[in-house]
């Protein structure tokens, strides 16, 4: 009977061993899962981010920066596999107004920069620049969003099986292209995900860029693909736009992260920049992005300007198409993000004259 005890005991604490094993791998997911879903989409300055749950580091675990994006939408459009059409607009809506006024948690790390005071265009009607995220993967996409009269700026990654023949069609059709510079996340830890990441030299940020830039020759400027480690760290972002400033490029904060510090820093240095004030295909269902669009135009009239990312995804195809018809009689003026970079500069510079020709005037008193 003892022995027989014995035996039973060591295999009670084998077992044991085991449970607690898979509790704490569990509570290692768990964890993860929580810094992936909080390190999301603009939450700081972005007034319709119906993005702030949308994680663009999940999605970019299908999208990856390689091939996988393309096995990642493979359902049929507007299928969004057992959640029912009403949820999916809740779920966007909800993501939306949550986001709205949400700040930067006391645990997130300071800014380096001051966020510079924003500019806010005066004119009869609110600036909206869309920019369509992720190409490089689906030519298919790209010659559809071509046959838009609805002003757009396309962002292609790099190194991609279709980023060069989507970037020959886009100075083909005269549409502005970003290069989207994968940059490091914060759940990130294998390096062939980004480009920019940490532990890089001031050298090698530059270089990075100047290659992926190289590749894709004729880009009017960089937004960041993913990046919520590396877009929060000045030590990266600074090189990175002194090589912007140096070939005269557009820079866009994609604001994945609130902590972000890559738009202040840009405007600091002189370096054309925008900012991302939300993503509208979170949930990748054209009812849903419709939903999270009719929150943009009040977004825009408020700011005067607004800057939306969407992607080359199936369901966001069938809305801009939709956009495409109607969007001259909406109340924005819809702009490329060349255009409105150069509306926002222009009126500043009247506003120095302005306030110059003041001066005069009361210095001539």
């Amino acid at each position: 009977m003892g022995k027989h005890y014995r035996k039973e005991s060591k295999k009670s604490r084998i077992i044991k061993i085991t449970i607690l094993f898979l509790l704490a791998a569990a509570a290692l997911y768990a964890a993860a899962a929580f810094v992936a879903r909080h390190e999301r989409r603009p939450s700081v300055e972005a007034p319709i981010s119906t993005s702030a749950d949308k994680d663009e580091e999940k999605v970019a675990e299908k999208e990856d920066f390689g091939e996988r994006y393309a096995g990642g939408e493979k359902r049929a459009d507007n299928e969004h596999p057992s959640v029912e059409k009403k949820e999916l607009e809740e779920k966007a809506t909800t993501a939306f107004e949550r986001s709205a006024d949400k700040k930067i948690s006391q645990g997130q790390k300071r800014a380096a920069y001051e966020e510079p005071e924003e500019r806010k265009y005066s004119g009869p009607l609110p600036l909206l620049a869309i920019i369509v995220d992720d190409g490089g993967f689906r030519l298919d996409y790209a010659k559809r969003a071509a046959t838009l009269s609805l002003p757009l700026t396309w962002a292609i990654i790099p190194y991609q099986p279709c980023s060069k023949k989507m970037l020959e069609l886009a100075k083909e059709k005269e549409i502005p292209a970003l290069l989207h510079l994968p940059m490091q996340a914060i759940t990130d830890r294998d390096a062939s995900r980004y480009i920019i990441g940490k532990g890089m030299s001031a050298g090698e940020v530059r270089k990075k860029t100047a290659d992926a830039l190289a590749s894709l020759s004729g880009v009017i400027g960089v937004n960041n693909h993913r990046g919520s480690m590396s877009t929060a760290d000045d030590s990266l972002m600074s090189p990175f736009l002194d090589e912007l400033k140096e070939r005269s490029l557009i820079f866009v904060d994609s604001r994945t992260i609130g902590s972000s510090v890559a738009y202040a820093a840009a405007r600091k240095k002189g370096v054309p920049a925008l900012k991302n004030g939300g993503f509208i295909d979170n949930v990748s269902d054209k009812k849903a992005i419709e939903t999270a669009f009719a929150n943009v135009l009040p977004a825009a009239k408020k700011k005067g300007h607004l800057v939306i990312i969407c992607h080359f995804r199936p369901a966001t195809l069938l809305f801009l198409e939709e956009l495409d018809k109607k969007y001259e009689n909406l109340p924005a003026r819809f702009v490329t993000v060349p255009e409105m970079i150069e509306l926002l500069d222009a009126q500043g510079e009247e506003r120095k004259s302005d306030i110059s020709n003041n001066l005069k005037k009361e210095m001539e008193k």
